[in-house]
């Protein structure tokens, strides 16, 4: 099989499954099982069905295996079974919900079993002119705070159409560009399985994600990032000048969900609020208030996701890893700043009129 066909093959029978299981839970009758009603803290007008992540997991999962199976089990299948374990606890969530208790703990397990059994683990610290090799126990430890965290910083931003997808999107796309040492067909059918749900995602939404994809997508992420920052790119990689530059690629692909939970979990702290009770502290609610529609929402965390890439590529070569990683926060800073300016503004010309 000739070598382009053997990965756009893929990519077209994911983005085909995808499309049409989505379809098909757009219908009534699958719909009403996964209604996603409004009201309280939650930004939609009308009731969509949140039962995307069956369609997502599908159309990138299976398609893979079919595809590479004995590839993925054989060198992956740990992580592999984590996936499905993680979509499988998003979609027990999306039909009956468990509690955040619950659901943090049973996470907590899954991460445990990729982290120690799987030996997924983030071994090793390289910056600027440096190296340091953590102990088994600390590289373990950051694992699975690492997994844990970024699987539900992924979750968290979940609550504008087409940004989490967009989001992922990205990211996939960009290890794709970066030519990270993974299967070349899983992240094909990734990229091509959210170009198809997109379509259903995008405003006005027709389906969400719900837990089953933002925790199944969240955790890929995740896990693509320990394996991005732990792999020998120097020898595969003709994208990136040195080793240092690979921890601003990842903060730069995956910032959006990093930015916004820190800074939600922050002002719940400042303001003594519940850190895991649904509010609208979050970014994406701060700019709805301020009169941002959905979509220039997302194009806006897709301007500046190319912003940070692009200065990855040719700022960072030219100032230094820590000067660069300085201003990534700088740049972070200043949209938080805005986002509260402009929201004491907000409030103040509300209470006026």
């Amino acid at each position: 099989m000739p070598q382009l066909l053997l990965y756009f093959l893929p990519a077209l029978l994911a983005f085909a499954i995808t499309f049409a299981v989505a379809k098909l839970l757009c219908q009534p009758k699958l719909s009403s099982y996964f209604i996603d009603d409004t009201g309280g803290k939650k930004l939609h007008k009308k009731a969509i069905p949140a039962s995307g992540g069956i369609a997502l997991f599908i159309g990138i999962v299976i398609t893979a295996l079919i595809f590479e199976g004995s590839f993925l089990i054989q060198n992956h299948l740990y992580v592999i079974i984590g996936f499905a374990a993680m979509f499988l606890l998003g979609l027990v969530d999306d039909l009956k919900p468990l509690g955040w208790r619950s659901k943090l703990a049973l996470q907590f397990a899954i991460i445990f079993f990729v982290v120690l059994i799987g030996d997924l683990r983030l071994e090793s610290v390289i910056l600027e002119h440096s190296f340091y090799q953590m102990p088994y126990y600390i590289s373990a430890s950051i694992s699975i705070f690492l997994l844990l965290f970024l699987t539900n910083a992924f979750n968290f931003i979940d609550g504008v159409d087409g940004l989490a997808t967009t989001v992922a999107l990205l990211f996939f796309l960009g290890l794709l560009y970066f030519q990270t040492p993974f299967s070349g067909i899983f992240l094909m059918c990734a990229a091509a399985s959210l170009f198809a749900f997109r379509r259903f995602n995008k405003e006005p939404a027709q389906l969400f994600m719900g837990d089953s994809g933002s925790l199944f997508l969240g955790f890929m992420c995740a896990v693509f990032c320990i394996l991005f920052l732990e792999a020998d790119l120097v020898i595969s990689n003709i994208r990136l000048q040195s080793y240092q530059q690979r921890l601003p690629v990842m903060t730069g692909l995956f910032w959006y969900p990093v930015f916004d939970t820190a800074r939600v979990l922050l002002l719940r702290l400042y303001k003594r609020k519940p850190l895991f009770k649904r509010d609208k502290l979050h970014s994406y609610s701060a700019l709805l208030r301020l009169g941002y529609s959905h979509t220039q929402i997302v194009s806006l965390i897709f301007l500046v996701t190319l912003i940070l890439l692009g200065g990855v590529l040719f700022l960072e070569p030219v100032i230094g890893l820590w000067f660069f990683l300085i201003l990534q926060i700088m740049v972070l800073l200043a949209l938080h700043i805005y986002l509260d300016v402009q929201i004491r503004n907000f409030k103040k010309e509300t209470k006026r009129n």
